[in-house]
């Protein structure tokens, strides 16, 4: 610590340069005082009073200049723990902000998917189940984003047929085809795609699940709709259409079930309803009618005074 001692006419002011900065003031001793000195006292009785207040007023100064300055410190180094850097806040805002605009994409994506299932089942008559499983199929596509490069009115139309094959309310390529105008083959590779990537359970369907709904599409009566069923019974305890699609076999027995009755309808007009081909169905037929004696029992005779073997036109 150094120190340095001036002397004043009163008082011996020692200052100190300690860390605070500040002063010491002691009383000088009494010495007898001088001539000039009397006079001076004369003239100026309270300089040396003076002298030493500012003094000690620039010391309290320093002092409080110093705390000040180690408080604004310590508040500028707590606020600079307390606070995130800029860069980071800014990082936080942007993330904050491009996740805000990825919800609300997925919320306009499942809302214009739903409203698009919704008018497809009521246009098919579908149960609500099917428009309830449909929605639930296209969340999860948005949801797993595998939406990405691929045609959402392909995806809206597989999420209908495989929400109807899931419960046991089949359509055909066809039907679904003909409704969403999307083409057949892209329907059935995004079926594919959805049924690998989603494990999804892509549900059966059998010639019996569309048999009632192509007879009554073809304005056939009852008894032409038993004898079909019958024949489909048969043809597959059988195995005289092994390997055949659903569609084919059913389109095929209500072709000769139609002629068998004496309600004869023609394969071109089949084709039409089941969606398949007519040579299709024509080929499936010659199958049924190289087998027909063993195929149509005295019961489906029995179902229509018409019926009669005689009424199957040859293949």
């Amino acid at each position: 610590m150094a120190t340095t001692t001036k002397l004043t006419t009163d008082y011996l002011i020692t200052s100190s340069s300690t860390s605070s900065g500040s002063s010491l003031i002691t009383p000088m001793p009494s010495l007898p005082p001088s001539p000039h000195h009397a006079a001076s006292l004369t003239h100026a009785p309270n300089s040396a009073h003076l002298g030493a207040r500012l003094l000690m007023t620039a010391a309290t100064l320093t002092t409080q200049q110093d705390e000040s300055s180690h408080s604004d410190s310590s508040t500028t180094s707590s606020t600079s723990t307390t606070k995130p850097p800029l860069m980071l806040r800014s990082r936080s805002r942007s993330s904050s902000s491009s996740s805000r605009a990825v919800i609300q994409r997925q919320e306009r994506n499942l809302t214009r998917a739903f409203t698009e299932i919704s008018l497809m089942c009521q246009t098919m008559d579908l149960p609500r189940s099917i428009n309830e499983a449909s929605r639930e199929l296209y969340r999860l596509v948005e949801e797993g984003n595998l939406h990405r490069g691929k045609n959402i009115d392909a995806l809206i139309a597989t999420c209908i047929f495989l929400a109807c094959r899931q419960k046991a309310v089949p359509r055909t390529f066809k039907e679904i085809c003909a409704l969403t105008r999307v083409p057949r083959k892209d329907i059935g590779r995004t079926f594919k795609y959805l049924k690998e990537k989603l494990g999804a359970d892509a549900g059966s369907m059998s010639s019996d699940d569309l048999m009632a709904r192509f007879c009554a599409n073809l304005s056939l009566l009852e008894k032409a709709q038993e004898c079909a069923v019958m024949l489909n019974k048969r043809a597959k305890e059988r195995d005289t259409l092994a390997g055949k699609s659903p569609v084919s076999v059913a389109g095929a027995c209500i072709y000769m079930a139609s002629h068998l009755v004496g309600q004869p309808r023609d394969a071109r007009v089949i084709s039409h309803v089941a969606g398949v081909s007519e040579v299709t169905i024509k080929n499936s037929y010659k199958l049924l009618h190289k087998d027909r004696a063993l195929l149509i029992g005295p019961e489906m005779l029995e179902t229509d005074p018409m019926a009669s073997l005689d009424n199957l036109p040859l293949p």
